[in-house]
């Protein structure tokens, strides 16, 4: 009952398999408890930004359609103030010929 274990010799000592002591059980078991928390943590964290993402997304798609609408309202303004100026350009031009085709032949001497 009380034998002492029998002593080897210093040249053979064979490794000894151990239980580990509850201390370091109960310390790989906490860790492994952080590391499930720390990963729920993280996967509720994930859905929360991919939610805000989306959100975001939304906003986006949004200003981008009133930013469409607003390009194509300043381009046929654009358009329509360019046409008004070469047609103003154009009558000028007419107006200009046709006055000086009357100098160069007045009603008078036909």
């Amino acid at each position: 009952m009380g034998d002492p274990p029998p002593e080897q010799s210093p040249g053979h000592s064979k490794p000894e398999w151990r239980l580990p002591s509850w201390n370091k059980i109960g310390e790989f078991v906490v860790i492994v408890m952080r590391l499930e928390r720390s990963v729920e943590t993280l996967r509720e964290d994930n859905q929360k930004l991919q939610e805000q993402v989306s959100r975001l997304q939304r906003q986006v798609d949004d200003q981008a359609g009133q930013l469409k609408v607003l390009v194509s309202f300043v381009h046929t303004s654009l358009r329509d103030q360019v046409d008004t100026r070469a047609e103003r350009a154009a009558i000028g031009v007419f107006e200009r010929l046709i006055a000086f085709k009357s100098e160069e032949n007045p009603e008078g001497q036909r």
